[in-house]
């Protein structure tokens, strides 16, 4: 650990013991101190080790927004994000169709953007200032209709998939810019005639119909961002009713994404160094030089800096961190230019279980110390000054997880430097910290 002293101001007379255990970490003393004194202090660096590790777990369940598209490149190797969701009618009492054929049915989705095409980027100027460059591909989607019915108990991961039908109600090709806000899907006949003429509660409906998987079957290398909750999201019939001689042109929303059971099924092909969490994915890969992020249950990372807190509490039992914060700098030479805006991290307990950092669930979060990348610095940075200070009280650290924030809805990746110091150029993952000690052993 290397010291550098700074002028130490006055401190109001605050103790803190360092007790046993507790499960919880504590937000005491977070608003006593003066925050133009946070820099004040002793600065001290601790350094840990990390793995990647694949998640094999994430809930994906009734999320507002996800994900819909493949994507490959010559790291991560191949992904794909695909759709399964019920249809709901908009009330219990269902619909009543008799009398009435279907024309035509559209199934939309509420986009935010296509990965990795963003709609922010910068062209060249054009009359003395900048504009958005619009990108437009081609995309080909395949919707079927299920075989098997959603369980409303239950709780559906990434890994999770459902029974599929033969019934192609959409196999087409449609062109989206990176400036769409909705894609439109027409389908074909197959599911008018499971509607014309029929009359179903919304329990019978859902029985009859079940629901639908949508994904992408073509080849194109893209990724949308689906709004779940907005108001384009979902079905529309066009049907024709019937009454004598009386012909009248009717339209109907059915429910898809919120208000219906939904989830995304994530699945990942890895190359290279992470090609072993393809038939082993209880696995981990050391992070002396490179530690890789991918979202949509792919990886995560586990940090842990044990050593270096069990040696700081042994030197200085009685300090006071006035900020600390985890610096985590992009690995350049890996990492492409479509970066995970920003990071989360999770305390970890002996129990297996976790908890978001206290540092996370407070308001005293600066721009910038959030989990933020900072293009300038290219690193990411989250303040753990609470944190710290509890794996202090606590005198050992059972392991620190950080993941991609959004990754059930963003396909964005990226990888971050290890923990050895000559690999990574003199420049690990690491924590940085200010204290002072008003009682020393």
């Amino acid at each position: 650990m290397t010291k550098k002293s700074f002028l130490l101001v006055p401190l109001m007379a605050l103790m803190v013991a360092f007790a046993a255990c507790e499960n919880e970490e504590s937000p005491i003393g977070i608003g006593l101190q003066d925050p133009s004194t946070l820099y004040n202090g002793i600065s001290d660096t601790l350094y840990g080790t990390a793995e990647t590790i694949f998640e094999d777990s994430l809930n994906t369940t009734n999320y507002s927004a996800g994900l819909l598209g493949t994507y490959s490149d010559n790291l991560f190797g191949d992904a794909e994000a695909s759709i399964f969701t019920q249809i709901n009618c908009t009330s219990e009492s269902g619909i009543d169709y008799v009398g009435s054929t279907v024309d035509s049915i559209v199934i939309s989705l509420a986009i935010s953007g296509l990965y990795p095409y963003e709609s922010d980027t910068v062209d060249a100027k054009r009359w003395g200032r900048s504009h958005r460059k619009t990108t437009t591909i081609p995309l080909t989607f395949e919707i079927r209709q299920l075989a098997e019915s959603f369980d409303d108990s239950a709780t559906y991961y990434a890994f999770d998939e459902l029974e599929v039908s033969n019934n192609v109600l959409y196999n087409g090709t449609v062109t989206v810019s990176s400036r769409d806000s909705v894609v439109y899907l027409r389908l074909n006949n197959n599911l008018n005639s499971q509607l014309s003429g029929k009359k179903y509660t919304n329990p019978e409906f859902l029985e009859a119909i079940k629901g639908i998987r949508i994904r992408m079957s073509g080849t194109e290398q893209c990724m949308l961002n689906v709004n779940f909750a907005g108001a384009n999201t979902k079905m529309t019939v066009y049907r024709t009713y019937s009454e004598g001689s009386n012909n009248s042109q009717l339209e109907d929303a059915f429910v898809i994404g919120n208000g219906s059971i939904h989830f995304n099924h994530f699945t990942h092909n890895y190359l290279g160094d992470l090609a072993i969490f393809n038939t082993n994915p209880t696995a981990s890969i050391d992070g002396s030089q490179y530690l890789y992020l991918d979202p949509m249950g792919g990886t995560q990372l586990k940090l842990n800096f044990n050593n270096a807190i069990q040696v700081f509490h042994e030197a200085h039992p009685y300090a006071i961190i006035h900020y600390a914060e985890l610096v985590m700098p992009v690995a350049a030479d890996k990492a492409d230019s479509q970066k995970p805006y920003s990071l989360l991290a999770l305390r970890n307990y002996g129990d297996t279980t976790s908890t978001y950092i206290a540092d996370m669930n407070d308001g005293f979060t600066s721009a910038g110390f959030d989990g933020a990348y900072n293009s300038t610095l290219d690193h990411y940075r989250l303040r753990v000054t609470q944190h710290v200070q509890e794996l202090l009280r606590q005198g050992r650290d059972e392991g620190t997880t950080v993941l991609i924030n959004a990754r059930r809805s963003s396909a964005r990746r990226t990888v971050l430097n290890g923990y050895n110091a000559t690999m990574t150029g003199q420049n690990p993952f690491r924590i940085v910290l200010v204290y002072s000690e008003p009682f020393t052993k």
